[in-house]
């Protein structure tokens, strides 16, 4: 199973974005792209995993939705050897979604190459603005997208957050995804609309063009450069872009100094870089369990939750996809833990048991109730709290500790589950850094 998932893995494109739009995690700018996701998490991560983030009995209604499985009235009457003879006729070949496009590394480059040449506008022209980019969050509502360049000038159009950047960007650029092309027009560039985004580039780097679409009296509209090759960026009072360069270029999109693609008059108004204003979510609010259902969860719904955004960026990982121990791994076991149950919200559990074999599913929940089952299935864990206060009493004389979360709490013990002890009076640890 590694081989070949470790073949499907290598179908994404470096930076992969992971964004909330409409209330759906979309992942590459495709719906296809987060099931495939999902289906690889599930794949690497074992079905077990994926399980126990959801409550047994909404796992066998979805199996019944789905496959038909016996319907329970109680999990306490449930036959094992039943529904696993069941799950063992089911002919059925688990879904592997597809990864459509041809994502090639030249155009990693030239989208690297642009970030730069922006990043250089607003450190070498004393903060003509501030870019962004590279899976940095831009904030618009209860939309968090990921887009390839941010350009922006501060207030009082923007709010800079530790994670995230509040308010329209002054310029947008958006690489196209070769594949996904219609969710780029249809979708992105109308909320962006809305949202008062004046700026927004839209590159085809297969197709070597590059649209510029300005904001005008709240539509956008494609404009196009004077006889000279040049553009004049409405949103940065003195900044001149010259797109044609960039095709000129091709053969050596490595790092171009900003102003080989730009011009900066020389009474271009200067800003003062915008301070960040702290992370800018309550984490005490976060969402902690994933309030997962049959169909598509409203919570990620934006005309449903005023948090939706919050909790995405609570859960959602860097977009760094990396292979790591014959398994999918992005932001480690939490960004995975988080991947997952949005994943799930977003489709709905009658979608996601399409995965993998009903008897897959059979195998994980049955085990699931039999850990359960084991009123000592918790010994190990309490043994190691138990180490644990030992060692802390014996060698920092502390006496107040309590346990908590996942070790103390009704249900089983499961892959996500972590031994939590608060400590008091724990002496802080004085560190030098060397020269």
């Amino acid at each position: 199973m590694s081989a070949s998932l470790l073949d499907d893995y290598h179908a994404w494109s470096p930076g992969s974005k992971i964004e909330l739009v409409n209330g759906q995690l979309i992942v590459g700018d495709s719906l296809v792209h987060s099931r495939r996701l999902l289906s690889q998490i599930l794949r690497g991560w074992g079905v077990e995993a994926i399980a126990a983030l959801a409550p047994e009995q909404l796992w066998w209604q979805a199996l019944s939705h789905t496959f038909g499985a016996p319907m329970l009235t109680s999990l306490d009457g449930l036959d094992a050897s039943a529904v696993q003879q069941w799950a063992d006729g089911i002919d059925y070949q688990p879904e592997n979604p597809p990864h459509h496009g041809d994502w090639r590394f030249s155009y990693s480059q030239l989208r690297q190459a642009l970030r730069m040449a922006m990043f250089g506008l607003g450190m070498r022209y004393e903060k003509l603005g501030q870019s962004l980019g590279g899976g940095f969050v831009h904030r618009l509502g209860q939309h968090g997208f990921m887009p390839d360049v941010l350009f922006f000038r501060g207030e009082p159009r923007n709010r800079l957050y530790e994670y995230y950047l509040e308010g329209a960007a002054d310029v947008v650029v958006e690489f196209i995804q070769p594949g996904c092309e219609e969710y780029t027009y249809t979708v992105k560039k109308p909320i962006y609309e809305a949202a008062g985004v004046p700026e927004l580039w839209i590159v085809d780097a297969a197709q070597c063009q590059m649209e510029l679409w300005r904001l005008v009296d709240g539509t956008y509209q494609r404009q196009t450069t004077d006889a000279t090759g040049r553009y004049v960026v409405s949103s940065v009072p003195g900044l001149t872009f010259l797109p044609g360069k960039i095709w000129l270029a091709k053969d050596d999109w490595d790092y171009p100094l900003e102003e080989t693609w730009f011009e900066v008059a020389a009474d271009a108004p200067r800003l003062t870089r915008l301070p960040q204003l702290g992370e800018g979510v309550d984490w005490s609010k976060a969402l902690l369990r994933f309030p997962v259902a049959l169909d598509p969860v409203a919570t990620l719904a934006v005309s449903a939750s005023p948090r939706a955004f919050d909790d995405y960026i609570y859960w959602c990982p860097e977009a760094k996809f990396e292979f790591l121990n014959g398994r999918p791994d992005i932001g480690g076991r939490e960004g995975i833990k988080g991947l997952a149950g949005m994943l799930m919200m977003t489709f709905g559990l009658a979608e996601v048991v399409k995965l993998a074999h009903p008897r897959d599913w059979v195998a994980a929940l049955l085990a699931q109730r039999k850990v359960a089952a084991d009123p000592n299935h918790k010994a190990g864990a309490w043994k190691l709290a138990r180490d644990t206060a030992t060692f802390l009493r014996d060698h920092y004389s502390i006496d107040r500790m309590v346990v908590a979360g996942d070790l103390v709490a009704p249900e089983p013990l499961n892959l996500w589950s972590e031994v939590v002890l608060i400590v008091w009076g724990l002496p802080e640890v004085e560190t030098t850094r060397s020269e």
